[in-house]
Order: structure tokens, then sequence, then C-alpha cells
């Protein structure tokens, strides 16, 4: 447990600056269930086994493309195609703070490598392989993207009834479909959940100085987001 909550210590620093008082308060709730979560992973795996259904296991790919950036290049594509300013603008806002969120999962992925369930090692397996899929499950990636987006969504329709309720539900569901897909552990996605929630709360803060810019780029070989500013 040493391991998971050191991480969440430097996660709550790291973000403390670009919160307000009652974000931070509530991240710093968050973190104390994430860590007390972490006891649990191997007897939430046990229930989640024990539980699956033709249904679920149908759906479960479904709710997984919500963290592989298909909500934001949908509201880019309907931004375009529509002539919606505020669905494109949003479309490339999310797929800015989920470029800078994969960017902090990788990294912390390659630094824990911890192994995924499916290796049968145990929940407290750490420090494994670092670049090897099979090790690399904390945090989780489609979990930390499913809620970056859903964070970016909801403050922009948040005069929308239901939209942001909607947007954190399928983020929801998007992270718990890594558990029943046995991807991941439980303080795996909710950690992940916790990292794409601040970053976009982070990124809606940098959004709103006016003297700082960013824009995503990409090629064939690599993509990612490049920040500026005036000073």
């Amino acid at each position: 447990m040493k391991y998971i909550f050191t991480f969440f210590i430097i996660l709550n620093i790291t973000f403390s600056n670009e919160l307000e008082k009652k974000d931070y308060i509530n991240t710093s709730l968050l973190i104390g269930t994430g860590v007390s979560l972490y006891s649990f992973d191997e007897d939430i795996r046990d229930f989640t086994k024990k539980n699956h259904s033709e249904f679920l296991d149908s759906v479960a790919p479904i709710f997984r493309k919500s963290g592989e950036f298909v909500p934001p290049l949908i509201l880019i594509g309907a931004g375009l195609i529509l002539d919606d300013s505020k669905s494109y603008k949003t479309g490339v806002y999310a797929t800015e703070a989920s470029l800078a969120t994969v960017g902090i999962i990788y990294i912390s992925k390659n630094i824990f490598s911890r192994a995924r369930p499916y290796m049968d090692e145990g929940s407290d397996s750490w420090f494994n392989k670092s670049f090897d899929d099979d090790y690399s499950s904390f945090p989780s990636g489609h979990s930390a993207v499913a809620f970056a987006t859903a964070t970016i969504i909801s403050e922009a329709y948040k005069d929308k009834k239901g939209v942001p309720e909607l947007a954190y539900t399928l983020a929801t569901l998007t992270a718990l479909s890594r558990v029943y897909n046995d991807k991941h552990w439980a303080s795996d996605v909710f950690t992940g959940s916790l990292i794409g929630y601040l970053t976009g709360k982070g990124f809606i803060k940098l959004k709103e100085n006016s003297s700082v810019f960013t824009s995503p780029y990409g090629d064939n070989k690599s993509f990612g987001i490049t920040f500026g500013g005036t000073f």
C-alpha cells in the first residue's frame, strides 16, 4: 500500500495549485477513498469474475471506446458537419486534455509497472517489467481519458440538463468495464479516473488564462500537445 499512498500524495501536491478550495477538499477525500480501495482489490476482482454474463460480455467493449478518444472525435466531427463551433471547440479541448492525461498515465505505468489482474500475480505485484503491457496496470489509461473527456464536456455543457450526468455516467461505465474485463484492479481505475478528472479541471483553469494557449499535434510517428503563452 505504501506505493499507491505515495503516488496519491504526489498527485495531490501536483494538482493542488490548479484547484479551488472546495475542489482540493473533495480531491483529498477521493484520495483517501482510493487508498482504502486498494485493500479490496482482490475481493472486487473475485466478485466481478463470479458475476459475468453474456450481456455484460457484449457491452463492456463498447464502453471501452469512451476511453479511446471516440467522444472528442465525435464532437469535432459534429462541429465540422453541423457548423457548431461549441461542439468543435469542446472536442478539441477534450482531445488536448486527454493527450495531457495520456502523458501522465504513460509515465506512471512504466514507473510502477504493476501486474495486470489476468497475470494472476496478485494485487501486490509492483515494479516489474517497464514498457510491458502485461505490467502496466496502474493507473488505468482508459479510465483517465474517459474522465478527462467527461470533465471537459460537463464544463462546456453545464447548462444543458442531463449532459454532465450522461458524460460522467459513460466515463464510469468505461472504468467499470476495465475491471470487468480483468484488465485492471479497482484501485487502478479509481486512480486513473481521478487523474483524468484533475487533469480536466486543471485544463479548464488553464484555458481560462488568456495568456496561455495549447494545441494538439500528431503525425504517423507521434502525437501530443504543445503549450505556449505570452508573459
